[in-house]
């Protein structure tokens, strides 16, 4: 694989550009052309040579006797025990400025050096008929790829075998075609790596139809010609994917194998299940769960909200969510708090939210600016614990924000990270207290506050949810309690 990836990245450079002087530039032009069709055709055809052979031998050791392993159920999210309200600064209080000491600090997870698999741009494959198209809806946007009728099976049962024979069917050469469409769609829809996969799982349930194993199977082989890494099994007379992840997640049950944590994808019980424990390849993705951007679904909006700041009334904005993410988000797996940082804000809210907020902090300084920005998180959302707005323990992505009623401490310093990184450009880390969650920034202008030193750097407690205080200001309950401070770059 590396040989056949070297070939296509260095191809551009093996063929001569010098041309001739008795033929005209054009005639030249033509030539190499043609030279650089026949050279890249036939490193195509050597990509799906080695591809076929991959699923042929990997089919073959799918009906060896599956594994049996014992799921555990899925870890509970972490709870934080929040007071029924927010706790308001009192009026009069001191401005601690004591330095703080924090508990340890969790670094910015080391990236998967593990590139997905890379395939030849707009393959050509000449003998495949004319493919027809597959409409399907993806998070409520209208999505066609091009499926061979030939890839369609149907299970006879679960069984080894069963479940071989429909990998080798789906191994036609035409699959490569569906690929293709698969991952033109992850580039047009600005898809991460678990947006990726329910991509993928759509398409072979509307396929398929819901809740199928041939479904789990279709699934599961797109995931492996992607380049990631995974296993399929057993468990309670259906089949079921398993994923690794690059960080902890919540809920979802999981076998551990060679020391990694492989989590079936839609269940949360634990249980005995047979695994085909075996890789579809050498180097493998384990999927991310953090987004670089956010997905750009088709447009379904929400009941506009109106949100104003108490302190700052011009910093008011009314604005309405997309649907479509919402419920892209409320399937989101349970994960670690940094992951909603990093996944930011969607473009539909920041081209209303912005340019207000960046006219009402317009030529102030860094702790003006950002004192009107913590105020308005304070001031402008409505304050209830998960446990009162859904009856259990979650943390919203910072659009969700905007469209549930409610918000806690870990939202609300959420969502602040993001504001102070977009519109001020600071550093910003999350503080995780036993029973709390705030951030501290990196200013780079002289503020009188509590504060603690990282790394040569002075940081100074900003707390969403402490109501009415400055940037600076801590809770007088954890002025003596050492954070985890959770890094974001």
């Amino acid at each position: 694989m590396k040989r056949i990836l070297t070939m296509l990245t260095l191809m551009l450079f093996m063929v001569p550009i010098k041309a001739q002087n008795d033929n005209s530039y054009e005639e030249f032009k033509n030539k190499k052309k043609e030279q650089m069709s026949q050279y890249t055709d036939s490193v195509k055809q050597e990509y799906y040579q080695f591809l076929l052979k991959a699923n042929e031998e990997y089919s073959q050791f799918m009906r060896e006797r599956w594994e049996e392993f014992q799921a555990l159920k899925g870890e509970p999210v972490p709870e934080i025990p929040e007071p029924p309200q927010p706790y308001e600064r009192e009026k009069d209080i001191p401005i601690p400025k004591l330095p703080i000491k924090y508990n340890k600090v969790t670094p910015v997870p080391t990236p998967n050096p593990v590139e997905p698999l890379k395939r030849p741009e707009t393959p050509t494959i000449p003998t495949t008929p004319l493919i027809p198209e597959f409409g399907f809806s993806f998070y409520g946007t209208p999505c066609t790829v091009r499926i061979d009728n030939g890839l369609k099976f149907k299970l006879k049962d679960i069984s080894e075998n069963a479940v071989a024979d429909a990998w080798e069917q789906l191994s036609l050469e035409t699959v490569e075609v569906l690929m293709e469409d698969c991952q033109k769609l992850r580039e047009e829809l600005a898809l991460g790596d678990w947006a990726y996969y329910c991509l993928l799982r759509d398409l072979s349930e509307q396929y398929f139809g819901k809740n199928t194993n041939e479904a789990v199977v279709m699934e599961t082989f797109l995931m492996a010609q992607s380049g990631y890494m995974l296993r399929i099994g057993r468990k309670d007379n259906r089949l079921v994917l398993l994923l690794p992840f690059d960080d902890k997640v919540y809920l979802m049950s999981y076998v551990t194998i060679d020391g990694k944590k492989y989590y079936i994808v839609d269940q949360e019980k634990g249980g005995s299940l047979s695994i085909f424990n075996r890789s579809f390849m050498d180097q493998a993705h384990v999927l991310s769960l953090r987004m670089k951007e956010t997905p750009k679904f088709a447009m379904r909006a929400s009941n506009k909200r109106t949100l104003t700041s108490k302190r700052y009334p011009e910093l008011t904005v009314s604005l309405s969510t997309n649907h479509n993410l919402m419920d892209f988000y409320n399937g989101y797996p349970q994960c670690v708090w940094t992951n909603y940082s990093w996944a930011g804000l969607s473009e539909e809210v920041k081209a209303k939210l912005y340019p207000v907020l960046r006219k009402g902090i317009e030529g102030k300084s860094q702790i003006e600016a950002a004192n009107r920005l913590i105020n308005f998180v304070q001031t402008a959302f409505a304050y209830k614990t998960d446990g009162e707005q859904f009856g259990y323990e979650r943390s919203l992505f910072a659009d969700e924000t905007f469209y549930y009623p409610y918000s806690d401490c870990e939202d609300r310093s959420i969502f602040f990270s993001i504001l102070v990184q977009d519109l001020l450009g600071l550093d910003v880390v999350l503080l995780h207290y036993p029973e709390h969650l705030a951030t501290a920034v990196n200013f780079t202008e002289y503020l009188d506050g509590a504060y603690f030193t990282m790394d040569g750097e002075t940081y100074y407690i900003c707390d969403p949810t402490y109501i009415g205080a400055n940037v600076g200001e801590c809770m007088p309950r954890y002025i003596k309690t050492n954070p985890e401070v959770l890094k974001l770059k």
